[in-house]
């Protein structure tokens, strides 16, 4: 009912005339109920007073009728009895007591009209029906074709199979032509009945049909022509022999797992009614539509402007080799000095090529001038694209009702999320190539401090020393020659030249550093382009499509859960047609 609009089905009304749960599981309980009813004036009092052999309602034909429940039971129900119907109908039952023992569980009920005037009349007989397993359906041969009872028919039905019933046709002895067989009397005196006449057994007919197609039969079902004022007559002496045979535990039982069954069959012709399959496949053809026209409006713009422009400009990833560098430099020695020096350099000249590649630019900063300068905006491609949708398909509009994406404010909170996604994606990047790439081999400290700390005392110092001493012979064993050699190291002039070299030495290094690390940058972004990544929240192109996808949650959702729905109630119907 949720995911269709659909009203409730009868049978799941909350004062639906059909048998509760305690009525169709409760097998063993001391008494089950039969019921009669029936419209005003049908004689459903003088038929309990037929088939009880006694007195025990009064019939009229005037006034308000039957006002409550009137209960003919065993004097060993009374409490149990008494008990169902004060919790029911409190205050508006009274039973009458016999001592038969072939009717010691079956309680007999004549209850007020079903087309009364009066609505507690007829709250009380819907309210007896939900516990009643065998209702007794009296008509008139005058108002056998009133709408009003067959429609109460129809609900009480939805819940009780057929079988359970027994239809009568009352006041048969109105009707011509009934004589008793060779007296010349009319039916209401004797206690036989001649053939029936063609005008009856027509209005039999007619009546077994409407109750066919109310009932939705196979067949019409057994009419019992009675007068119950001539107990002796018709049908009424073979209709009192069946209601005063009390039926077993197990006779009872069966006739609960019919009614089960047929509410089972109940529900299930509901839900074929609501085309749960073909609501279905058009949600499915729906969500095609909707998925090829939102990858056409908005993933391709994305993807193919938006999503490039960020990944392969270069000074972004200037930007972000700049940071790694950054982390890789603070682990050699000097190095470090002339990054320091160096880098607002660098950054003066990129930020007058390139304002998103400025180091302290945000990702989110980065994702928003991608957007401007590609020219897209994602709040009016979401906008246009789901204005489309709902144009074409007016069910557009109500799996949208709480997130309408063809109005301004919904599509800016999208863009909105997509910019954050996409944000938090390039930081997430970022973590993940610093994490990756600033943190060098276990065995590069050593050579770390080789290339620096040791370049800093081999050219200056410790190569003029040790060439000087391999290059004249003896001067090892010369105290003179070795400080004269010294002080010409440690001279100005010399110390000049060496600390010349020395820079340009370090940047060279520095260089050389940089390079890698935008090499290794580039080649890293380059691995996070394709969708097979292992780790899509590192793919710009994954997390733009998944915001895609969740765009058109409602629909898929909507889609699954009919599937899914259709499908439960296909099971249903085999299991159901198993039981049968």
């Amino acid at each position: 009912m949720e995911l269709t609009g659909a009203q409730k089905p009868a049978l799941m009304e909350d004062d639906a005339p059909v048998l509760a749960d305690d009525a169709l599981i409760d097998a063993d309980r001391s008494f089950y109920l039969v019921g009669l009813i029936g419209g005003k004036d049908v004689g459903k009092s003088a038929l309990v007073n037929a088939l009880a052999g006694r007195s025990i309602t009064p019939s009229s034909s005037y006034g308000p009728g039957t006002e409550g429940v009137i209960a003919y039971a065993h004097v060993a129900q009374v409490e149990a009895l008494r008990e169902l119907l004060q919790r029911e109908v409190p205050g508006q039952f009274r039973i009458v007591t016999h001592e038969l023992p072939s009717l010691r569980r079956q309680v007999l009920l004549d209850l007020p009209d079903i087309d009364s005037h009066f609505a507690s009349h007829l709250q009380v007989t819907r309210t007896m029906l939900r516990h009643m397993l065998y209702p007794v359906w009296i008509v008139s041969v005058e108002k056998y074709a009133d709408r009003q009872p067959q429609q109460m028919l129809q609900k009480v039905a939805a819940g009780n199979a057929p079988n359970n019933f027994v239809f009568c046709l009352n006041k048969i002895d109105q009707l011509s032509g009934f004589r008793v067989q060779g007296s010349g009397v009319p039916a209401a005196e004797g206690s036989t009945r001649e053939a029936e006449p063609e005008a009856a057994a027509e209005l039999r007919d007619d009546f077994a049909a409407r109750l066919q197609r109310t009932l939705s039969l196979g067949e019409p079902p057994r009419v019992h022509m009675i007068s119950a004022t001539n107990p002796a007559a018709f049908d009424l002496p073979e209709l009192r022999e069946t209601l005063i045979r009390e039926k077993s535990a197990q006779a009872v039982r069966q006739s609960q797992e019919m009614a089960v069954q047929r509410q089972d069959r109940s529900l299930l012709s509901w839900l074929d009614s609501q085309q749960l399959s073909v609501r279905a496949q058009r949600l499915a053809r729906l969500q095609e539509d909707a998925e090829e026209l939102a990858a056409e409006r908005i993933g391709g713009p994305l993807l193919e402007e938006v999503i490039p422009r960020l990944l392969d400009d270069p000074a972004t990833r200037g930007a972000m080799a700049e940071e790694i560098l950054t982390d890789r430099v603070a682990r050699w020695p000097v190095v470090r000095l002339v990054h320091t020096l160096l880098s607002p350099l660098f950054t003066l000249i990129r930020g007058a090529t390139s304002r998103n590649a400025a180091p302290l630019q945000t990702p989110q900063g980065l994702v928003d001038i991608a957007m401007k300068e590609t020219g897209y905006s994602a709040s009016d491609l979401v906008q246009t694209t789901f204005a489309q949708l709902r144009q074409s398909q007016p069910t557009f509009g109500e799996l949208y009702a709480s997130n309408r994406l063809w109005e301004q404010m919904s599509a800016d909170l999208a863009a909105a999320e997509l910019r954050r996604l996409l944000g938090a994606t390039v930081q997430r990047q970022r973590d993940a190539a610093r994490l990756r790439l600033a943190r060098g081999p276990g065995w590069g400290a050593p050579l770390r401090w080789l290339l620096t700390v040791g370049a800093v005392l081999w050219f200056p110092f410790i190569q003029p020393i040790l060439h000087g001493v391999l290059a004249v012979p003896g001067m090892l064993h010369s105290l003179r020659s070795l400080v004269m050699m010294t002080v010409e190291v440690l001279g100005v002039n010399y110390l000049l030249s060496s600390c010349g070299f020395l820079v340009l030495y370090f940047i060279a290094l520095w260089l050389a550093l940089r390079w890698n690390t935008q090499r290794r940058v580039a080649r890293l972004l380059s691995s996070w382009q394709t969708t097979a990544l292992s780790d899509p929240s590192l793919n710009l192109a994954t997390q733009t499509l998944q915001w895609i996808e969740h765009l058109l949650a409602p629909l898929r959702q909507s889609r699954e859960r009919m599937e899914s729905l259709a499908s439960r109630a296909a099971a249903m119907r085999e299991a159901v047609a198993k039981a049968a």
